[in-house]
């Protein structure tokens, strides 16, 4: 050919002419800017002492002389991986954490301002670049077998390679390398990842999701009201089930009022949305769960009515991030029974005045024709999109079929209008439509008592995305948990197929399904509230004398389980007066 043929050997270069080098890449010094000093002026010296303290700012805070809250512990490993494949396919090879790939990989879920250590160890023949997006990070230690030991570095940073192991001819590692790092998670509570900065790595597998969750989970227990006294929703922090706040929304109504809590406000702190239930013209309010002079979950945020007055079926409310505000949620609602099936989603940016209703961002029938109502639930609930959906269940006397919808926001390129190739794959007409991403039945399709729905990473040490979790409004009260992939089934195959096709709809499998109140009258809610792993799956059913609510881990019963199983962590006093359970709401 007219290419010189190629010569192994080794290039020396003077450091001088380097600016970066990251293991893998090296590149150029180059001159960026050339400033000529004012030479008709006389210079100054400014007096600088090695190690003088500039008080300039800098985003850097040694997290190692702080106690970490977590410590995690993560491997890296890789090769012919994906069992789904073929050996002869090269997509069988892929780059694992914890001996999968992305998306199924063990959640990481920190709490808001705390520090967390992390231990990353490689059993793969190769270095790894390490980028955590969102905060930066600080290296306590590198273990680097061929080159030996570091200790703390005393600044930030958001990539770092994980350097290679000692192996041996046939690649296989003798000696392990190990990189530890501590973060302190900062000004975001949402989701991200961490992922090698290689490309081919991180496209196949070496990516883990990150879920930043505010310092304190607190979810919501509705209390019906009763002759005389009016319903009332209680606010519980989930560490101890303390109750912190009762909060009475509605004076003189006397139904059950519908609960969710979401950010409302943007500060990162959960807050609390409730809704009238039947017998009242509809109306929503949130409070703040921030601790204002008024108190917590005391100050209102806003209050309106979202469907016109005379209708008094009731409302279902929740929050999720729908209009793209990465800080402030939506408030969405549903109609109750009474009217055809409706799901608002109000703008996140709240009116200043008092009474009026946010804009409306989207407004959809999920059930074309039914005036059962609309159960809602929020979350993201399939890793392809990275985007939060809302999943819908029809009320009684329907068929329990579950839809889930998306928005992505997304709006066609002006070549893809002119040519004709805009399908609108990603959105249902426009960005405010949303695109139906799955449906399927919970139960029996005879069953027509009702379904409450929540959504959560109560699979969270599986991986994937959070769970969608039914539970029977009626009949026997039976709770199950639905997933649109884990670990629970092995390799992800989305590797496998071609990326045209991701965005195709969402397929649900059943991983879990028990009845928590047997022999008991029938009617079970169901809430989810975030622990640092995942989180846990509260219910609520009766019991003689009233109402009782418990939580639940969901654990493999075994090591090569294919399901997931509730096991009883705590269990809160009986209330008494409700003839029927009442809603429940986490995050």
């Amino acid at each position: 050919t007219n290419n010189p043929p190629v010569v192994l050997g080794t290039l020396n270069v003077d450091p001088k002419y380097i600016s970066y080098a990251d293991g893998f890449f090296v590149f150029p010094t180059q001159t960026l800017i050339h400033a000529t000093p004012d030479t008709g002026g006389e210079g100054q010296t400014t007096a600088f002492e090695p190690g003088q303290n500039l008080d300039a700012f800098t985003s850097f805070v040694d997290t190692s002389v702080m106690t970490p809250a977590v410590n995690r512990a993560l491997t890296i490993s890789g090769g012919f991986g994906n069992e789904k494949a073929s050996n002869n396919d090269p997509k069988a090879v892929t780059y694992m954490f914890d001996e999968n790939s992305f998306p199924n990989i063990p959640l990481i879920q920190p709490r808001l301002n705390s520090v967390e250590e992390w231990l990353i160890t490689n059993f793969n023949n190769d270095a790894h670049p390490m980028h955590i997006h969102v905060n930066d990070f600080q290296v306590t230690a590198i273990d680097d077998p061929n080159r030996g030991k570091t200790g703390v570095q005393p600044f930030g940073l958001d990539n770092v390679n994980v350097p290679a192991p000692i192996f041996d001819d046939n690649h296989v590692v003798t000696t392990p390398a190990s990189l530890t790092l501590r973060q302190e998670f900062l000004e975001f509570a949402g989701t991200y990842v961490i992922h090698c900065h290689r490309l081919n790595h991180e496209d196949n597998g070496l990516m883990a999701l990150i879920n930043v969750i505010p310092e304190v989970s607190t979810y919501a227990v509705a209390i019906p009201g009763s002759n005389g006294k009016p319903a009332s929703v209680q606010v519980r922090d989930a560490n101890g089930d303390k109750v912190l706040q009762t909060v009475y929304t509605f004076p003189g109504f006397e139904g059950t009022p519908s609960v969710a809590m979401a950010h409302v406000n943007g500060d990162m702190i959960l807050d609390l949305i409730v809704g009238t239930g039947k017998g009242a013209s509809p109306e929503v309010v949130a409070y703040d769960g921030n601790n204002t002079v008024d108190g917590l979950f005391r100050t209102e945020l806003t209050r309106f009515a979202p469907f016109d007055s005379g209708f008094t079926g009731g409302v279902t409310v929740a929050g999720a991030d729908i209009d793209g505000n990465s800080m402030a949620d939506n408030i969405i609602v549903g109609s109750g029974p009474g009217m055809e099936s409706q799901v608002k989603v109000f703008s996140s940016t709240l009116p200043s005045d008092s009474g009026k209703a946010p804009d409306v961002f989207s407004a959809f029938t999920p059930y074309s024709g039914s005036q059962s109502g609309v159960t809602l639930a929020t979350g993201m609930v399939e890793a392809g999109s990275g985007r939060e959906s809302i999943v819908t269940a029809p009320g009684a006397g329907d068929a329990p079929l579950i839809k889930s919808f998306r928005w992505d926001l997304f709006t066609p390129t002006a070549r893809a209008q002119a040519n004709g190739t805009a399908t609108q794959v990603h959105s249902g007409g426009k960005p405010t439509d949303p695109k139906m991403t799955s449906q399927f039945m919970a139960y029996d399709e005879n069953y027509k008592g009702g379904v409450a729905l929540s959504a959560g990473w109560v699979a969270g040490a599986e991986g994937g995305a959070k769970s969608i979790v039914t539970s029977q409004l009626g009949g026997d009260g039976a709770v199950r948990v639905w997933s649109a992939g884990s670990r629970l089934d092995g390799q992800p195959g989305m590797y496998l197929d071609n990326p045209n096709h991701h965005e195709e709809n969402v397929k649900y499998a059943q991983i879990a399904s028990f009845v928590p109140f047997p022999g008991a009258n029938p009617g079970v809610t169901v809430a989810t509230t975030s622990t640092t792993y995942g989180a846990d799956l509260m219910v609520a059913g009766m019991v003689a004398g009233g109402q009782e609510v418990r939580k639940f881990t969901l654990e493999r019963p075994t090591p090569d389980a294919k399901t997931v199983a509730p096991k009883l962590l705590a269990t809160l006093p009986v209330v008494s007066g409700p003839s029927t359970a009442a809603p429940l709401a986490g995050r």
